[in-house]
């Protein structure tokens, strides 16, 4: 499939050696699967991949500045915190390859007509082998994170897929997304945001809401948040249930201030798992963070993102594969 007529290949290729990435595409049953693999000389031990989160952004955007051009990338720089014995990959969404002018961006249709859940299990799944196949030496770990949305599809491709070694579940919903939605209403209520009835109204809307996606689960029409029918369901099932499936390591990671995520179905997981005699569950809070593990201060703020994935890499160290 073409790529957008508004990707620009000479700032694709600036954005590539300016984060000194490949872009790489693959076939995947007719569709064109792109990703942007960590430049790296000769193979390498190992694979950290990254899959993001919820919203729809192209890997890379450019901007015309006073000073030039200035490139802007999707996904953190966890890449520059690994020695040569990894290689660092994150894998476009449908229709979201290349680059893009920053403020002069549209969702493509093909973005709304395959974007989820089983579709990126599908592509990321491909990925992870073209990348073993040509860029690293066998029996090496398969490192693969995701954050918000990207959590929920990590968990699942781990349970479909037993390349993967290590799983890093961070502020993932827990249980389904409309319970969670239900559960800030409840919040609100309790924090005096609102009335009990209002709450009450609101939550009975969304399960009308939930209940008229799952009476027409494949529409592509898009909704007043801007996603599908097609999304939302698939999605229908608790992440819950793809962790406790799972034997591999998981380092599962949340934080209390999470606008996104609440906290208080986050510390579920734990639970279930010490009643499913399970142990391979990591369970890590950043106090006082935000959905980024951003912690403000009365002056400022600190950023305790990439900390957290320092001890995730050395968790990764110390497991066994």
């Amino acid at each position: 499939m073409a790529r957008a007529d508004t990707t620009d290949a000479t700032h694709l290729n600036a954005a590539l050696d300016h984060f000194g990435f490949s872009e790489v595409t693959i076939d995947v049953a007719g569709d064109d699967v792109t990703y942007y693999i960590n430049r790296n000389s000769g193979k390498a031990k190992h694979l950290v991949l990254f899959i993001q989160g919820t919203d729809p952004f192209p890997i890379f955007f450019y901007q015309s500045t006073a000073n030039g051009l200035r490139f802007i990338k999707s996904f953190p720089d966890d890449d520059q915190r690994l020695n040569d014995d990894y290689r660092y990959a994150v894998v476009a969404k449908p229709g979201l390859s290349g680059i893009r002018e920053w403020g002069h961006f549209e969702v493509p249709d093909e973005y709304q007509r395959a974007n989820y859940r089983q579709r990126r299990i599908r592509d990321i799944v491909q990925v992870i082998a073209h990348i073993q196949q040509h860029e690293l030496e066998p029996g090496g770990q398969i490192i693969v994170y995701g954050h918000s949305e990207g959590a929920q599809i990590a968990a699942s491709l781990a349970r479909n897929n037993d390349q993967i070694t290590h799983l890093g579940f961070w502020s993932g919903n827990v249980l389904n997304n409309f319970y969670e939605f239900a559960l800030f209403e409840r919040l609100a209520a309790l924090q005096g945001q609102q009335s009990d009835a209002d709450a009450h109204q609101h939550i009975m809307e969304l399960l009308d809401w939930y209940r008229s996606i799952l009476a027409d689960p494949e529409s592509t029409e898009l909704d007043d948040w801007g996603y599908t029918n097609r999304r939302w369901s698939s999605y229908r099932h608790a992440p819950s249930e793809d962790l406790l499936a799972l034997d591999i390591p998981i380092y599962a990671q949340f934080a209390t201030e999470d606008e996104s995520t609440p906290i208080e179905t986050a510390y579920l997981l734990p639970v279930q798992f010490l009643s499913a005699g399970k142990t391979n569950l990591d369970f890590h809070v950043c106090l006082g963070c935000d959905h980024s593990y951003v912690e403000p201060l009365a002056e400022g703020s600190i950023d305790h993102w990439p900390a957290v994935f320092d001890d995730f890499m050395h968790w990764t160290q110390s497991q066994p594969q």
